[in-house]
């Protein structure tokens, strides 16, 4: 039997109210097709011995060496896209968001009859996001910002802010400038090695550093990170990654999670070291809320917020 996804599930998914969810969220959601069922029986029983042969044959490894110029080869593929399309934004969607495919949802793997139901579902919770946390700030860092799919949104949604683009390959850097250029948004692009800040940066008062799965590709090289946030004080410090450590590996839908998430080796530890910051007293942690969602293989939006102290 077909579910659909409700105002009341989002409010529990973002870890909110329902009256807290604007009306573009409600109207995003009445423009999708919200009905999905969720896979159990035999169904469920192939699906997880098919992400478990998978798990044990995959071979990517998060932080190798090689994956610079894997990076630097994906992001040169979308600007080269966008270059080749007339500066068309469609053309710098991630080619990793895929459509037609089982989602990590509610403690439930589903199916959805959404085809697109993964980048639909993020785009509501980041309208939400970026309207309830980024409004009030004057500048934005998005680090990691990648093909710029984030990026967009912020600065069509933020005219007047400045949003700058940190990445640590030149073709992410790139994608940046030639929005600024062909575009007119209000952006600039900057080289930014978030394993080796450049401690010279120097963020704007009243501002935003945000990342969205970023911080998962840095194999747990987070202490330099971390020393920089606490140096230059953002005003507010905004996380959508996967988080290692909301997993309750007692139940296989979580341990399977996890599971991938240490054979990739994406980043792992990070949660606790901000929890062992707030109890020295150096940071506040303002939001930890895994949202129940994700692809097949693992959940990539745990929401951190937190502050320098």
């Amino acid at each position: 039997m077909d579910k659909i996804l409700t105002l009341d599930t989002l409010a529990q998914s973002f870890g909110t109210t329902v009256d807290d969810i604007t009306d573009e969220c409600h109207d995003l959601l009445q423009n999708m097709d919200s009905r999905y069922y969720l896979v159990s029986g035999i169904e469920r029983e192939k699906l997880i011995a098919d992400i478990l042969h998978r798990i044990d044959d995959d071979k990517q490894i998060i932080g190798a060496p090689e994956r610079t110029d894997k990076w630097f080869k994906g992001w040169k593929e979308n600007l080269d896209d966008l270059r080749n399309s007339d500066y068309d934004l469609d053309s710098l969607m991630p080619k990793f968001i895929r459509k037609n495919q089982p989602i990590r949802f509610m403690g439930d793997y589903i199916i959805p009859s959404e085809s697109h139901f993964e980048h639909v579902y993020f785009n509501i919770f980041r309208a939400w996001l970026f309207e309830k946390y980024f409004s009030k700030y004057d500048t934005i860092y998005d680090v990691g910002c990648g093909s710029s799919y984030n990026l967009i949104e912020l600065c069509r949604r933020f005219p007047d802010k400045k949003v700058y683009g940190f990445d640590f390959v030149q073709s992410s850097v790139d994608i940046v400038n030639d929005l600024s250029k062909h575009h007119g948004f209000n952006t600039e692009g900057r080289l930014f090695n978030m394993i080796e800040p450049d401690f010279d940066v120097q963020l704007n008062d009243n501002s935003v550093f945000f990342t969205s799965g970023a911080i998962e590709q840095i194999a747990s090289k987070f202490d330099n990170l971390i020393d920089f946030l606490l140096e230059k004080k953002p005003d507010l410090v905004v996380h959508i990654e996967p988080t290692y450590e909301v997993y309750d590996q007692s139940l296989l839908f979580d341990y399977l999670a996890a599971k991938f998430h240490r054979k990739r080796g994406y980043t792992m530890g990070y949660l606790p070291a901000l929890q062992k910051l707030e109890a020295e007293g150096k940071i506040e942690i303002i939001k930890i809320k895994r949202l129940n969602f994700g692809s097949l293989f693992m959940e990539g939006f745990t929401n951190i917020i937190w502050r320098p102290l």
